[in-house]
């Protein structure tokens, strides 16, 4: 018996296949699943990190090299990392820490930006404070990282994509006096590719 697949991230690789980022909560490491063919009936699976704990959200996309590249919480530490693959299939990847400070604990989100360049949402549970990391390189071995939003607390769910406008958008969830059921829908407009600033809206109360 085992308990896998929670939290699971999916996205289309150059190849035109299915590539899949997934927790393991028995072992607590970072997997990946190469699907084999387009209906994904069968797929090749991959440990990418089994230091320490990994926490359980992951988020997958497809870098400009054409390799995935995986966000996720590093539970042990309290960290945000990031794996990058090292072929199509994702049998091998690096793993670089991109965020120590405070507690980074679920719901990372990432995507490309114009820049071609890796932008990831997160929380940090620490101070309740939504941020992003905007990658150095393609790999995002390092990155830069903004608190956005240290209004309130900010919840664990969020999700990010690029407009039309070349720009990070990004959904999240906050709370207000502590108190979860005062839970509102927020949206945060980054001022730049790097998502240095953002404006802030409350969509739903």
């Amino acid at each position: 018996m085992g308990m896998v697949g929670r939290y699971s991230s999916v996205t289309i690789g150059a190849d035109g296949l299915g590539l899949i980022s997934y927790y393991d909560e028995l072992t607590g490491d970072l997997k990946v699943a190469h699907c084999s063919n387009v209906a994904c009936t069968e797929a090749t699976k991959t440990t990418l990190d089994s230091e320490g704990i990994v926490d359980y959200d992951t988020s997958i996309t497809i870098g400009t090299d054409g390799l995935g590249l995986i966000s996720y919480p590093d539970w042990t530490n309290g960290d945000l990392k990031v794996a990058h693959c090292l072929n199509a299939a994702c049998t091998e990847a690096t793993t670089a820490t991109i965020d120590s400070e405070g507690i980074v604990r679920r719901r990372t989100s990432i995507t490309i930006g114009t820049d071609g360049l890796g932008l990831i949402s997160y929380v940090d549970s620490t101070n309740g404070d939504l941020k992003v990391a905007h990658c150095s390189n393609v790999a995002c071995t390092e990155a830069t990282t903004t608190t956005l939003d240290s209004e309130g607390w900010v919840w664990m769910d969020t999700s990010i994509t690029i407009g039309d406008n070349g720009l990070g958008l990004i959904s999240y969830t906050a709370f207000n006096n502590g108190d979860l059921t005062d839970l509102d829908l927020k949206v945060a407009h980054c001022s730049d590719v790097a998502c240095t600033a953002a404006t802030k809206t409350t969509l739903d109360h």
